[in-house]
């Protein structure tokens, strides 16, 4: 069951199908006690620069048209709260909009859909402006002499329906009422690069309780919007029902904290599991299985940001993680998992005319992988997705190896880093050739890549292959080493021979995954400690000093970082206002910079709070059919007589993991046993097959 909250009253609804090439459907946000296509998408960040247009609809009761909140956010159903009015809504496919109104109002109740369009944004000709016009029991928005139309139906004939171009004047008719005299049929004219507006307002006067459903349909034809909303009317129920079955499938597994957890930790989980589900596309194009869209403005392919999707979903669904990721490696035109797109289309092409995908260093792809084996010892999964992980780390070495064996990516894109200082001057761009640098966090991703083949191949009885992946372990971690100055790794410049000046958190990866020896650990453990969380805004850069932290020992440092971002990010999700300046709330975004403009909204790493809160500061991961636990929670949630919650689950049935401070440690709690702990020190509990 959906765990109902007081939640922020902003966020999107998912469009599944949606895609940046073969299906482009756009993006559905929220605006006011209401909700909006944008298309092609929300012009900002990875929507592009302008939007073809805009329509929506919204209500509002006695003039107010500000949400309260939402008890109910998931990524296919908001419920808005405004005094005494409940407002449900939910899509009816992608080109439906539905909402369920329920309350008593003072004196009216409006009903409001806005068409918002940018003549001429494809740079093409055929369009004047937009016409709005009642016809029979509904009202209908369209293009002309092209453009895309709207139809909107509300259940109870009996409201006043006014049409007007004039933004302002539907803003005071929302607010203060219709006026005596309503305008009915309306035409705005607009030149190529205008922006031209309609809006429908439908008011129902008088106190009394409402209970009715507003449909607002779109189509590439009147006629089509039309045939859209007749079909809704028949089927809105029905799919409501399957959408609220697919809520309850979900979080009867995913994680749900409860107890004395900040709340704004509590639904920013929420907020981040529901962004994740978004980042799952079905089979479209060259993809034949589930696929990662990366954000849901423009979706595509990106090994390293799938990657993390994963390792965040496998949290609350490992089966479907493990498919998403099987998925990017076996639909991959390319080995070497090229950025692509539904249609087949390269989207990371360097400027020496490289096709480029992320390295095995971002997103930590291996470490991700051991991670759900053992959440979900799947064999057959294992035995479907080897030789493709197989193939990608072939193609590195044949590709990107020097003839002494050395790495190096294309570009600073193929390092996911993009235009980092780490690549030198780079006057074409994120795409400018980058063979001149040999990449600590490469090098030693590829020892740990090959140490983790070594462990599947031992699994599928392939031991010739474990001898091999041995020997590259070891060939890597070698050179991992070499790249060690005495006092810190450092990338080194092939044409010179030395290591270069810049440092970058990236540098910590060898200790991050296991790596480093006595030495390199002892010799970076000032620089770990030493960290500040409010500069790092970017999963990967939090995952590998939070990793080297726990790596080196250095658990409060661990701690410290981790509970940052997850307080930063989650207090961005879970905020009650917004404006241009921020990003929308109730979704994760791209990155958390301290100023709230944090990137593209619906961003899938951007979630990356799920590993943080659970993996880190509750220390909980599954391995088979045991659950190991190390508390690490900041000291500021160490407050003996406190209780703090989780519930996981196993094979599809709940384990609750408890931890309550005390003076001496932390008492866990799991199946009914017991442990005090020493913070960070680890128990492990075997469950129940």
């Amino acid at each position: 069951m959906f765990p109902i909250d007081d939640y922020t009253p902003h966020g999107y609804l998912d469009i599944p199908t949606h895609t940046r090439k073969l299906t482009p459907q756009g993006v559905v946000r929220s605006h006011d006690i209401g909700f909006r296509w944008h298309f092609p998408a929300y012009a900002k960040a990875y929507g592009g620069r302008r939007e073809v247009y805009r329509a929506g609809v919204r209500i509002a009761a006695d003039g107010v048209t500000t949400p309260d909140s939402a008890p109910y956010h998931s990524k296919d159903r908001m419920e808005f709260r405004s005094g005494p009015l409940s407002v449900e809504f939910h899509l009816a496919g992608p080109d439906v909009l539905v909402a369920r109104v329920c309350g008593r109002v003072g004196s009216r109740l409006t009903i409001r859909a806005d068409y918002t369009r940018q003549i001429g944004a494809d740079l093409g000709w055929g369009e004047s402006g937009l016409v709005g016009r009642q016809d029979g029991d509904t009202v209908v928005l369209q293009g002309f002499e092209d453009g895309e139309a709207f139809a909107l139906w509300v259940s109870d004939p009996g409201g006043t329906v006014a049409v007007t171009t004039d933004a302002s004047a539907a803003d005071r008719w929302t607010s203060l009422g219709l006026p005596d005299t309503v305008p009915g049929p309306v035409t705005v004219l607009g030149d190529r690069g205008e922006r031209v507006d309609l809006a429908a307002v439908v008011e129902f006067a008088g106190e009394r309780d409402h209970d009715l459903t507003v449909l607002l349909a779109r189509g590439h034809t009147a006629t089509s919007a039309r045939e859209r909303l007749a079909e809704a009317r028949s089927r809105h129920r029905t799919v409501r029902a399957a959408l609220v079955e697919e809520d309850r499938r979900f979080w009867a597994t995913a994680p749900v904290l409860s107890g004395d957890w900040p709340a704004h930790w509590r639904r920013g989980l929420v907020y981040d599991l529901e962004t994740l589900r978004m980042m799952v596309k079905p089979p479209v194009g060259v993809y034949t299985l589930p696929w990662d869209a990366m954000q849901i403005q423009a979706p595509r392919v990106v090994l390293g940001e799938a990657a993390i999707d994963a390792l965040l979903l496998g949290y609350a669904d490992p089966a479907l993680a493990q498919r998403l990721l099987l998925g990017t490696f076996a639909d991959a035109p390319e080995p070497q998992v090229p950025c692509s797109r539904e249609d087949g289309s390269y989207n990371m092409v360097s400027a020496d005319g490289s096709v480029c995908g992320t390295g095995p260093q971002w997103g930590y792809p291996w470490l991700v992988l051991d991670h759900l084996w053992d959440a979900n010892p799947d064999r057959d999964w294992l035995e479907r997705i080897y030789p493709h992980l197989g193939a990608y780390l072939d193609w590195w070495l044949a590709h990107r190896a020097d003839p002494a064996g050395w790495l190096s990516h294309a570009c600073s894109w193929e390092s996911g880093q993009d235009l980092s200082p780490r690549f030198g001057d780079q006057p074409l761009g994120g795409g400018h050739p980058t063979r001149h640098l040999r990449p600590v966090d490469l090098h030693a991703s590829v020892a740990h890549a090959a140490r983790t083949m070594a462990r599947f191949a031992g699994v599928l009885g392939r031991d010739r292959d474990v001898a091999g992946w041995d020997t590259l372990a070891r060939r890597y971690t070698d050179a991992t080493a070499e790249l060690f100055t005495g006092t810190r790794y450092a990338d080194v410049d092939a044409g010179t021979g030395e290591p270069t000046e810049v440092d970058d958190v990236m540098l910590l990866a060898p200790v991050a995954l296991g790596l480093a020896g006595d030495e390199q650990t002892e010799g970076l453990r000032a620089a770990i400690r030493a960290v500040d969380p409010a500069d790092l805004v970017w999963p990967m850069f939090v995952w590998t000093v939070v990793d080297a932290a726990r790596a080196a020992g250095e658990h409060d440092a661990a701690a410290t970082v981790a509970a940052d971002i997850v307080d930063r990010a989650y207090t961005f999700w879970d905020a009650r206002t917004t404006d241009d300046e921020r990003t929308l709330p109730g979704i994760a975004c791209e990155y958390w910079p301290l100023s709230g403009r944090c990137g593209g909204e619906g961003y899938g790493w951007g979630a990356f709070g799920v590993h943080l809160l659970l993996g880190v500061l509750v220390g909980a991961r599954f391995v088979g059919d045991r659950l190991l636990v190390r508390p690490n929670l900041p000291a500021s949630l160490r407050v003996p007589g406190r209780s703090y919650s989780v519930r996981l689950s196993h094979r599809g049935r709940p384990v609750t993991v408890t931890l309550r401070p005390r003076a001496d440690g932390c008492e866990v709690e799991v199946a009914g046993r017991a442990v005090v702990l020493a913070w960070a020190h680890e128990e492990s509990w075997e469950l129940d097959r």
